[in-house]
């Protein structure tokens, strides 16, 4: 075992005790921990698991604040893609249907994006970026005043996107499993 899976233990043991070079030490022994899966002299501190519990809660509960971000870029862009269809194949004079039929199936990728963000945040938000700044991209190119008409709702969308897949890039670091292979870490 590793330090750091000692100290879960240790951090919440009614015999814990601390030295200024050492850091966490056994207070029975009086060094640091050296067991191997449990440990016999191991006594539970409730009041220290729930504030434990409540840490480990609070940095969830932020990680998953800075996804929702990413996640709600993805369905906002979605929502505007829907209403966009509606308005160009029944509203606007000369409606094509078909050109509805486009936003919506673009409306639809960004919908299933941001559902796949609920397994794999990284890799969709990464995706609905590239997909929106392509989009845009293309836009642009047919009609070069459409990249700065709604400039601030574009910004706002990829700076959460941008957020998120931040968020999910870290996460992704913490659940990987960390191997002394040289190989594995590559």
């Amino acid at each position: 075992m590793t330090r750091e899976e000692r100290l879960k233990f240790c951090s919440v043991c009614t015999n814990r005790a601390f030295n200024p070079k050492q850091g966490m030490i056994c207070g029975i022994t009086n060094e640091v921990a050296s067991f191997e899966g449990t440990c016999a002299d191991y006594k539970e501190d409730a009041r220290e698991v729930v504030i434990e519990d409540r840490k480990k809660q609070g940095v969830i509960g932020e990680t998953n604040k800075s996804l929702n971000k990413g996640r709600y870029a993805l369905f906002i862009v979605a929502g505007l893609y829907v209403i966009v269809g509606y308005m160009e194949a029944y509203v606007i004079l000369g409606h094509e249907l078909l050109f509805g039929i486009i936003d919506w199936s673009i409306a639809a990728i960004f919908i299933g994006l941001g559902i796949w963000s609920y397994y794999k945040a990284f890799l969709a938000m990464v995706i609905g970026l590239g997909l929106y700044v392509l989009i845009n991209l293309l836009l642009a190119w047919a009609e070069p005043s459409s990249l700065f008409s709604g400039i601030i709702w574009k910004a706002i969308v990829i700076t959460y996107l941008v957020y998120g897949i931040k968020t999910a890039r870290e996460e992704e670091k913490k659940q990987k499993p960390v191997s002394d292979d040289l190989l594995d870490q590559i």
